[in-house]
């Protein structure tokens, strides 16, 4: 588990884009679970929702649960439909999911820690309306002199799709997660638009995508970028601290973040009261993974300025996230 958390918490990826004098770093690092409740249940199986749309959702849910993964980890296991099915028949288990003695039944028969079920449903209009447009009746010499108007049949395609998935525990028969995602969808074209109407069945897989968006942030970690940006001003720097400040910056550039650190930490030994060796190597700590030591170069880089620097206070604020991630995700992963 702590190999884990030190290799993926921040998976660094080097993409330098310089805007002024300033060097950004693209960075990645792993996010807890919005649901630590979801993630201490490792072997779920998956039911039909109910609703119109209940079959396909449910279906989509449960493609999400099993995708979910973090440094190629899959964070699930989930029971087969077929052996579901399978123990549903061979049983004759009616499943009744408002009761929880069932829950717990079912769960002990297929060997599951949590069951997913819930209700999807889908609300799909069509209104229709109509545009003016104009076109030309009567050229003279070359130029139009009368113009007539006309109009054209226009339409809005509109959905609105609810998902509630909830989970349930075996061990006890409690919900343990219950929410209601709502999202819609829609379109407008006219009979001489250049692009066509979109289907219903399009509309829904643009809300349901985004649905399942959502609803991924929530049951597994996962990956969110963040631009990390380097600091050049000489500010507490002498002649020899400041050549390192600057060559740690060209390395950065060419994507030799161990060079530039090293670098860095050297002009650091000269002045320690650098602002930007102080901040630059709060940054090398935090490619490490290293939060805390983070946070110290980052807060020392602040007692060293006469003002508040945007930059120092954002690493600051993120530094103390991911120290607050780092206890999280050692309960989730």
């Amino acid at each position: 588990m702590r190999n884990l958390l030190q290799n993926s918490l921040l998976i660094i990826v080097f993409l330098f884009i310089t805007s002024g004098c300033a060097t950004t770093i693209n960075a990645s690092r792993i996010v807890p679970a919005g649901s630590t409740d979801v993630t201490n249940y490792k072997t779920v199986a998956f039911l039909d929702f109910t609703g119109n749309q209940g079959a396909d959702a449910s279906s989509r849910m449960e493609s999400t649960v099993i995708k979910a993964e973090v440094n190629g980890k899959k964070q699930y296991a989930v029971v087969d439909r077929k052996n579901i099915n399978k123990i549903l028949q061979e049983q004759q288990f009616q499943m009744t999911i408002a009761n929880p003695d069932t829950i717990v039944d079912f769960g002990q028969l297929i060997g599951a820690e949590a069951i997913w079920y819930g209700n999807a449903e889908s609300r799909y209009n069509v209104t229709h309306s109509y545009e003016t447009r104009s076109e030309c009746a009567r050229y003279v010499d070359g130029r139009c002199r009368v113009y007539r108007e006309y109009n054209v049949p226009c339409e809005r395609r509109n959905i609105v799709v609810n998902i509630t998935p909830k989970l349930s525990s075996v061990a006890t028969g409690k919900v343990i997660y219950s929410k209601d995602f709502q999202e819609q969808s829609s379109s407008y074209y006219c009979s001489d638009s250049y692009f066509g109407a979109r289907t219903e069945a399009e509309l829904y897989n643009d809300a349901l995508n985004e649905i399942l968006y959502r609803y991924r942030l929530d049951i597994a970690p996962y990956v969110e970028n963040v631009k990390i940006e380097l600091m050049s001003k000489k500010d507490g720097t002498n002649k020899k601290s400041e050549e390192f400040l600057k060559s740690g910056i060209e390395f950065a550039k060419v994507e030799r973040m161990e060079k530039a650190c090293e670098l860095w930490a050297s002009g650091l030994k000269e002045t320690p009261a650098s602002i930007s060796l102080n901040y630059n190597m709060g940054v090398c700590s935090e490619l490490s993974n290293n939060y805390e030591k983070a946070l110290n170069y980052y807060l020392k880089a602040e007692d060293n300025s006469l003002k508040p620097i945007k930059t120092i206070s954002d690493a600051i604020e993120r530094a103390k996230e991911n120290i607050a991630n780092q206890k999280t995700l050692k309960r989730q992963m």
